[in-house]
């Protein structure tokens, strides 16, 4: 082969190649694209959150009610329970509680007299907060206030109390009838003192406070629902305020009855294979 013939040749060979180059060239740039394409990853959904249930609240003031009259929704079971005006009241003009008197109704009871009063309602009540503003005007025998929870009749319910003059604040339990004593904790307390009494009840847990400050917490699961009120002892003149109730779930009753065991839990799930 001569030399002008091999130039020819490797030319030739040349522009072969440079076509062939160009015309590979787009396909390959075509896959890389569509391989980096399929690599870009998708976006991840945003989870919107659950939103929490706003917890439903109740307040019994007063203050729109007749001094010297019943209050509107309230019942007393037993004592002489009216609206008070009370100029000290943390929710002026007025306060819910006792007047003077029921020297007989103590000394026949032999100071064992019990007024108390409960909030008409048709729905009973389970897991709550129940707190209100308390003070004894007066009493001859006895200073005494507190808030019922979980009344169903005179013979079940609880009851968290400040004692005047003994100075023990107590968690009790009316059970069939037979009263108990849960806790108790000495806690001054004296007359003519506004005091906040508070009682976060979660099933068969309750936390009780005097002024925002927690005292004790107790457990009993005896009764499971039930309506609330307030409670004096004897002859004392006890006022409440701003008596307010706070349901911390959506149910209002349910659970076991009163004098039941509480239910079982659900058997638990068998592990995965």
């Amino acid at each position: 082969m001569t030399g002008s013939t091999w130039m020819r040749s490797a030319a030739i060979a040349a522009a072969g190649a440079i076509v062939f180059v160009l015309l590979a060239s787009p396909a390959a740039q075509s896959r890389a694209h569509k391989a980096k394409a399929k690599a870009t990853p998708t976006d991840t959904p945003t989870m919107t959150p659950t939103a929490t249930p706003t917890p439903e609240q109740k307040v019994w003031n007063f203050d729109q009610d007749k001094a010297g009259g019943a209050a509107n929704g309230w019942k007393a079971l037993e004592g002489d329970w009216q609206v008070i005006a009370d100029p000290t009241a943390p929710s002026q003009p007025n306060a819910y509680g006792l007047p003077p008197g029921r020297l007989v109704a103590t000394l026949t009871h032999a100071l064992e007299y019990y007024p108390m009063a409960i909030q008409e309602s048709s729905t009973d009540y389970g897991d709550f907060t129940l707190e209100a503003s308390f003070k004894s005007a007066g009493g001859r025998f006895d200073c005494s206030g507190g808030l019922l929870f979980r009344y169903v009749d005179s013979n079940n319910y609880y009851l968290l109390s400040a004692g005047c003059p003994s100075d023990y604040f107590t968690l009790s339990k009316m059970s069939g009838g037979k009263a108990e004593i849960l806790k108790q904790q000495v806690v001054p307390t004296d007359r003519d003192t506004w005091y906040k009494l508070k009682v976060i009840a979660q099933g068969g847990h309750f936390t009780a406070y005097d002024n925002d400050k927690m005292v004790f917490d107790a457990d009993d699961s005896k009764i499971a629902k039930g309506k609330i009120g307030v409670w004096a002892r004897d002859d004392s003149e006890a006022r409440f305020d701003n008596i307010t109730l706070t349901i911390m779930d959506n149910f209002t009753g349910g659970g076991a009855a009163p004098g039941s065991a509480p239910s079982s839990a659900p058997p638990s799930l068998p592990p995965p294979p």
